[in-house]
Parts: structure tokens; sequence; C-alpha cells
């Protein structure tokens, strides 16, 4: 019951913190942006349809028009995806911004139990948000291709596509969260979880390394979720991982993250 407290309490300060508000506003105008792009694309793409099924979208040849749509539904969630660290960081940050933390821990003593309260609810938070992301992206897909296939977006690739970006998004949020309890400062957050997009898109760590680059969080999720079998052939960086390990990464990313700031907090409060 205490643990089930803390996570209400957090949600409703979550929710409540207008830094919080900005960015989620700011982010569901970005996602509304592409989704727009997404059912444009999809539209242009859908014009160089032949009578096989076949798209004549790239160069390389003609690549299955379900399939190719279906990647690209999951690439309506990861694409802003990735600019949902900012909402963990700002989120942690507000700790720090406003002297909320010393209220915090006189609220919950045991700091353990007050970090993974806040992880919860950032992760529920997270959660909730990246379903709306989905919901849009279900919806522009269906209004692109509801002349052709209107089925297409009920297919269960489509919804394990739908899961495994839900799953980045929380994932990509916790770890800026994590990231920004340790370096105290909402600003290191955001610009730590910049330049690990900014390794995956310059390519600068796969070219000393494709195994270093794999350990990266955003070069993990993007293996995991970018390449699966049958998709289109894309395009942008190479891939460092096969799928399965970038979901290990990932997963031990999110984990380790938050973990890290339970420490960090109990020992600084320690001190």
């Amino acid at each position: 019951m205490i643990m089930i407290a803390t996570i209400r309490s957090e949600l409703t300060k979550i929710s409540t913190l207008p830094s919080v508000w900005i960015v989620t506003g700011i982010l569901l105008g970005l996602t509304l942006l592409l989704q727009v792009q997404g059912y444009q694309g999809i539209g242009l793409k859908l014009e160089t349809l032949d009578a096989n099924g076949m798209l004549w979208w790239y160069n390389s040849g003609p690549v299955p028009a379900d399939l190719e749509i279906l990647s690209d539904m999951a690439a309506q969630v990861f694409n802003p995806g990735i600019f949902f660290p900012v909402l963990g960081a700002v989120i942690a940050g507000a700790e720090f911004r406003t002297g909320q933390l010393g209220v915090s821990v006189l609220a919950v003593p045991n700091r353990m139990r007050l970090v993974l309260g806040k992880t919860i609810a950032t992760a529920i938070y997270a959660l909730g948000f990246s379903i709306i992301v989905s919901a849009m992206t279900l919806l522009a897909t269906y209004l692109a291709v509801k002349d052709w296939q209107p089925d297409l977006i009920w297919r269960p690739e489509a919804f394990i596509g739908f899961g495994g970006s839900i799953l980045f998004v929380v994932a990509i949020t916790l770890i800026a969260f994590g990231t920004t309890l340790i370096t105290r400062r909402t600003m290191f957050g955001i610009l730590i979880m910049m330049a690990f997009t900014g390794v995956v898109m310059t390519q600068v760590l796969y070219g000393i390394s494709p195994v270093l680059d794999a350990l990266t969080p955003v070069s993990a999720a993007r293996n995991w979720l970018l390449q699966s079998e049958g998709w289109g052939p894309g395009g942008g960086p190479a891939f460092s991982s096969s799928p399965e390990v970038g979901a290990a990464v990932l997963a031990a990313w999110a984990i380790l993250a938050p973990v890290g700031a339970a420490f960090a907090i109990h020992r600084r409060d320690a001190r």
C-alpha cells in the first residue's frame, strides 16, 4: 500500500508540473507534424504501386507494399520517440529545479522506494503518452491506405511493431530520467541523450567499433526495431547488432539507469 501511495503521489506530481505539460504539448505537436508527413509519404509510395503489390520507391528495386507500409508504421512511432528523452529529463530535473527533492525525501524517507515510485510513475506517464502516439499513427496510416488495404492496420505485424515502439518510448524516457537524476541537471540529461542519438546518426562510434556502437541505447533501439525481416531496405546508418541483442541492450539501459540513480541519490543524501 505504501508503494502504491508513493506511485500515486509521483503521478500527481508529474501531471501537475507546468514544464511537463509544456514538453508534452510540444511532443504532441511534433508527433502530429510527423504523422502528416508520414501520411503524405505513404500516399507518394502508393502512387508507385504495381499490379503485383510492389512499390517502386527505391532505386534498388521493388519492395512488397504491405511490408513497407508496416515498416513505416513502426518508424512513425520510433521517430518522435527519439525526442521523448526530453520528457524524462524534465520530469527528473524538476526535483532539482524547484528544490522538491528534499520535500520528497521527507515524505518518503526510504530513498530506494522513492526512486522506484518515481520510476514507475514516469513509466506509466510515458506509456500513456506512447499509446496516444500509436493511436495517432494508426489513424494516419488508416487514412492513407483505406482505399487500398483498409485492413492492413489490423495485421498482427502492425501490433507487434506498435508494441515494440511503445516499449522503446518507455525505455528511452526512463534512461533519460535516470541519467538526469544521476547528473542532477535537466540539460545534462538532455545533452547526454542527444549525444547518443548523434553517435548513431554520424556513425562515429560504428566506424571505430560496431560492438561499442551496439552498446549505446539509441543504436540498440534502432537495431531492435528497424530491421525486421521482410521489411523494405529503408536506408540510413548501418545496423550494428541483431534485433535480439538490441532489445537486450536497451532493456539493460532502462533498468540500470534508474538503479544507478537510486544509488546516487541514496549516497548523496547519506552524506
